[in-house]
């Protein structure tokens, strides 16, 4: 049985998926970048050149700990947004089970090309500066992408697979020549045994008791689940670099507070940023909660305290960096809150949904913040101001139109769906 029925078929297929990729790559991880670049000149150069020498002279476990970790979290973001609709009509086409699986992987890759191609960059400067040892680390690199993004597919026997595409993602990324093997050896093993896809979702049975408020915050926590742990990883990158520049400038005592204030502040954001858009993508607005008896400033409220809440952990580690740097954090967060619950009201018309417009205010907070620390009860004060706008932005809304610009699938014409 011939896989493809000739060579227009097969590039038709890779320039699909690589269109899939590419417009993942630009529409999703463009945040993401603008975080990096910020933090790349805010906290110098120096400081992130020197940090990727020590990592890849660390050895294995460090480098290859900290690589695959952000790999799987940009591979995780991915995952759904290709691997939506995987039972749609593209089944119908001239290709085996097996190669949609590997095409669906190839799309993930490149979706990855960004975040690989700077920590290719930062590597490629120690090697020159430093003369790190880091050829084995630049070869693992195209390999760890695609590596975590067989991790992140759904197969039927993915109980088997994703232990193993972790540990030849580690293996990959160790920056050792036999362990890089070792993980190639894995890599492989795990690609012939995967079988076909399995886009089949179970349905979890719903407990009719949850009622009222707790019925908003269940839904809204059955849409995310466990995805919260990506936005949890990026915040944390954010506090650790944070962490970082401190120990290695020993800053005054006020400025060590204003750093915290800052990278505590952006975290923040980052993760709301993230959560939102999990919220829009997994839970868009429908016309059947409209039916029930709340109303929309208690939707906006609820959607704010789910937010709020799932930002407690960040707040107490910020706390447990420096006391003195919490208060100004969490004056401003119900003000982020809500400014993350109204974009999220009309986020279906932006290309980046809400993630763009969120970092972007989050990082005028925080650079605020960080500079003039008094200027945080200020938020308080235009707290209700903002709940007003995301009532009325609520009240406004068109659950029922079309839009053939946006970041869901639903009329994409490149999606998966059917």
């Amino acid at each position: 049985m011939t896989i493809f029925q000739d060579k227009r078929s097969v590039q038709a297929f890779f320039i699909f998926h690589l269109s899939v990729g590419t417009r993942l790559a630009l529409r999703k991880l463009a945040p993401v970048l603008a975080v990096i670049f910020a933090a790349y000149f805010i906290l110098r150069p120096e400081f992130f050149h020197e940090l990727s020498a020590g990592f890849v002279q660390a050895g294995f476990l460090m480098t290859g700990i900290f690589s695959t970790v952000i790999s799987l979290s940009i591979a995780g973001m991915a995952g759904p947004r290709v691997c939506h609709g995987l039972d749609g009509w593209i089944r119908h086409l001239p290709a085996s089970s097996r190669m949609h699986r590997r095409l669906a992987i190839f799309a993930i890759f490149i979706a990855q090309i960004p975040i690989l191609v700077v920590l290719a960059s930062l590597t490629v400067y120690a090697l020159i500066r430093f003369e790190a040892p880091a050829a084995a680390y630049l070869a693992g690199l195209p390999l760890l992408g695609l590596a975590s993004a067989q991790y992140v597919i759904p197969v039927k026997r993915k109980m088997v697979i994703r232990p193993l595409a972790i540990i030849a993602c580690v293996c990959l990324a160790s920056g050792h020549w036999l362990f890089a093997l070792g993980g190639l050896t894995l890599f492989l093993v795990t690609d012939s045994i995967s079988g076909s896809l399995s886009p089949i979702r179970k349905h979890p049975s719903f407990h009719h008791s949850f009622k009222g408020s707790l019925l908003h915050l269940t839904i809204a926590w059955r849409a995310i689940r466990f995805r919260i742990i990506i936005p949890y990883l990026l915040s944390l990158w954010v506090l650790g670099t944070t962490a970082l520049f401190l120990s290695n400038n020993n800053p005054a005592p006020s400025l060590a507070v204003k750093a915290i204030c800052f990278g505590g502040t952006l975290s923040i954001a980052v993760f709301l940023a993230f959560v939102s858009n999990m919220l829009i993508t997994r839970r868009p607005p429908w016309p059947w909660i409209r039916s029930l008896p709340w109303s929309a400033k208690v939707r906006i409220l609820i959607d704010a305290l789910f937010l709020g809440l799932h930002a407690v952990p960040l707040i107490i580690l910020i706390a447990l960096m420096n006391r003195k740097a919490v208060f100004p954090i969490i004056v401003s967060l119900p003000f982020l809150a809500l400014y993350a619950v109204h974009i999220t009201r009309r986020a279906l018309e932006y290309r980046m949904a809400a993630s763009g417009k969120i970092l972007l205010a989050g990082s005028l907070a925080a650079l605020s913040i960080s500079l003039i620390p008094l200027i945080s009860p200020l938020f308080l004060v235009l707290t209700p101001f903002i709940l007003k706008f995301a009532v009325e932005a609520e009240k406004s809304q068109k659950v029922s139109r079309w839009l053939e610009l946006h970041h869901l699938a639903a009329g994409d014409p490149l999606s998966w769906s059917k």
